[in-house]
């Protein structure tokens, strides 16, 4: 009879694990478009924003798929040079006397002790002839012509804040594109419940004045990264954020070197030491990677323990269980990845969510080890 009431806890503690746990999941957590955005009909004037340092490669390529786009508003690019040394200048020079809507500006190098890339964004804030801004990269790209209109459609008079999806480029590690994926799912879906939290997209819409009256990266120049994560958390309220996920306004980031995307990745655990709001985010993805480890680890040793017991009725259930967890992870994570339109092998996400949080951890101990000084302009 003892054996008994074990089994039958065993196999509905594993049952149970297997239905729960693929649901509590950062792709089953991604964002839904419930709430009908804005009129086309009635596009605002945009002024698009890009911080380029050593960016002539990366300008050159980029450029042009934002200045072309088809957008029936009128709309600029206002590009600030955090003084460069490479032929950065000659490129804008060279844009510029094919598209008049493209405007340039710069910082001094002589600038000390606050983020150079925060600075600069402010100077194109201030040059920007328009309400609504766009702040990107220059290493980042829209995927569609339409990707002006896209997130436009968010800028209604209700909103002060447009956010857009964004990942790295295809030929990015599948890895990193599904991290990507996954904390870009946690991040809308946070602001689509009410206050936004955080950007992990180089694809940000806000108001000017917003930004301008609130005095901008001002309790935040110092640190070197984190603009689209500070600018969300500091001027984010309840419902004040638009989230657009048509597939139109997604913006595709190039990073080539390795080093400087796991830099860009350890920068943010830094930045959300100084972000408000940062405990209910971050219980959330902490529950749903205990939950998966628990799930695997139980089926695991119930494995163990039907083999030496030689119960056959854990066993099955204990492969079943595997069987349910596993399936329904790959429905929730295809369902995520074809309405993103993703490139990721269905297959290995299964490992790259176990993965995902041994990935975090190096991250972590990463930050942990490094000098304080990295994340600060000296």
């Amino acid at each position: 009879m003892t054996m008994d009431i074990v089994t039958i806890t065993i196999c509905c503690s594993l049952l149970l694990l297997a239905i729960i746990s693929p649901f509590c999941n950062g792709l089953f957590r991604k964002p839904r478009q419930k709430t009908k955005i804005g009129d086309l009909n009635k596009l605002p004037s945009l002024s698009v924003v890009i911080a380029a340092h050593d960016s002539a490669i990366e300008l050159q390529k980029n450029l042009p798929l934002i200045l072309e786009q088809e957008y029936d508003g009128e709309f600029e690019v206002v590009v600030v040079d955090e003084s460069s040394t490479d032929n950065t200048t000659d490129v804008i020079k060279l844009l510029k006397s094919k598209y008049p809507n493209l405007y340039s500006t710069f910082i001094p190098s002589t600038s000390r002790y606050l983020s150079r890339k925060k600075l600069a964004l402010t100077i194109g804030m201030k040059a920007a002839k328009n309400e609504w801004v766009i702040i990107t990269d220059a290493n980042c790209y829209p995927t569609s012509k339409n990707w002006l209109s896209t997130m436009a459609s968010g800028c209604s008079d209700d909103k002060d804040l447009v956010i857009g999806y964004g990942n790295y480029s295809y030929n990015t590690s599948a890895f990193l594109r599904y991290e990507r994926l996954r904390t870009a799912c946690y991040a809308l879906s946070a602001a689509m419940r009410g206050t936004a939290y955080r950007c992990n997209t180089c694809n940000l819409a806000l108001r000017k004045s917003v930004f301008m009256n609130n005095n901008g990266f001002l309790k935040n120049l110092k640190y070197l990264r984190g603009e689209y994560d500070f600018i969300v958390n500091e001027f984010a309220s309840k419902n004040n954020t638009a989230i657009v996920l048509n597939l139109d306004a997604t913006i595709r980031q190039e990073i080539v070197s390795r080093k400087m995307r796991i830099d860009s990745l350890t920068y943010y655990y830094e930045t959300r030491k100084h972000l408000k709001r940062s405990f209910l985010y971050r219980f959330i993805q902490f529950l749903d990677s205990a939950l998966l480890h628990i799930s695997y680890v139980a089926i695991i040793l119930s494995i163990i323990y039907a083999i030496l017991t030689s119960n056959t009725v854990v066993l099955s259930v204990s492969l079943s269980a595997l069987i349910i967890t596993l399936a329904l992870r790959l429905l929730v994570a295809r369902k995520t990845i074809k309405h993103l339109k993703e490139e990721l092998n269905i297959c290995m996400i299964p490992f790259y969510e176990i993965y995902s949080l041994w990935f975090n951890i190096y991250l972590m101990i990463r930050h942990k080890l490094s000098d304080k000084h990295d994340f600060i302009r000296k």
